[in-house]
């Protein structure tokens, strides 16, 4: 079957809209008509139903779905297996999120590469939802991040807890929320806590999701906004951050999230050096 067919109905699925598919494959959206309409001759089943909203998959598209996402695994799979330099013989993609990174994934990739010195890696940042989408299409074998979404074929492991906590570029502030605070989204649970902690709290004047990036901007800025305490830990204990008296603290808790796509030996390894990674992650004790 034309791989090309394959990745044109993945790509309807995921944008929901034939107009969507033809600009991320950068093609009309006749060509994008006209595939799927062979692909279908192919099979012999209508796959999507559309309407002045988009596209829905068909009864028949959704047993395709799972069957497309494997045969387009595979054919990445091949594609890179064959181009690997000799002496690798095998392959793992990794992602995690951006705040993740220095104080597990870093210490997570260069166990991996110990443990599994014929393997190939590709590691990379990502969001939580483009995370999601790559394991979804068999692009990615497992991801690290905080607010996993609970989808059909996701494996989710809790593998690390943290904490956020609030911290400003000045010592000794008093207020909890003032006017220098900024309210870093990290994701739903934390927005219900804030606000069943803060109810009378209005919406502050900035409203960011910046990731690693926050502590850099708090200084500069001379603000305050909730991070992940293995962020703030290392900050807090140079001087550069504070922690703000008498504020709450709130669980942040991280996950593996996988798919059975992966070749199971290196995937177990992989979760094994991640648990181990996570167990042994560094903590600096600071005072709240």
């Amino acid at each position: 079957m034309d791989i090309v067919l394959i990745k044109t109905f993945l790509n309807v699925l995921a944008s929901e809209s034939f107009v969507g598919a033809a600009d991320r494959m950068f093609v009309t959206q006749s060509a994008i008509s006209v595939r799927i309409q062979k692909l279908e001759d192919t099979l012999g089943q209508k796959l999507f139903e559309r309407s002045k909203s988009g596209v829905v998959l068909t009864p028949d598209g959704a047993k395709f779905e799972p069957y497309a996402r494997s045969s387009l695994q595979l054919w990445d799979e091949a594609l890179y297996q064959i181009s690997l330099r000799d002496g690798l013989d095998g392959s793992l993609s990794l992602a995690c999120e951006d705040t993740l990174w220095p104080e597990l994934s870093s210490r997570w990739l260069g166990e991996l590469s110990k443990a599994l010195p014929t393997t190939a890696f590709n590691f990379q940042i990502g969001t939580p939802q483009s995370m999601s989408n790559m394991l979804l299409r068999g692009v990615l074998d497992i991801a690290v991040m905080y607010n996993p979404e609970i989808r059909q074929g996701f494996r989710v492991e809790h593998i690390m807890d943290d904490r956020l906590i609030l911290v400003s570029s000045e010592e000794g502030k008093g207020d909890v929320l003032s006017d220098d605070y900024i309210y870093t989204n990290w994701g739903p649970e934390f927005a219900m806590a804030h606000s069943r902690w803060f109810p009378e709290a209005k919406p502050p004047q900035l409203m960011m999701q910046v990731g690693a990036s926050a502590p850099k901007f708090l200084m500069e800025r001379r603000k305050s906004t909730f991070l992940p305490y293995r962020i703030a830990d290392d900050y807090v204990a140079r001087g550069q951050l504070h922690v703000v008296k008498d504020s709450p603290s709130f669980p942040f808790p991280a996950y593996a999230v996988w798919t059975e796509k992966a070749r199971t030996e290196l995937r177990d390894e992989a979760l094994s050096s991640l648990r181990h990674s996570a167990k042994n992650a560094p903590w600096i004790e600071i005072e709240h």
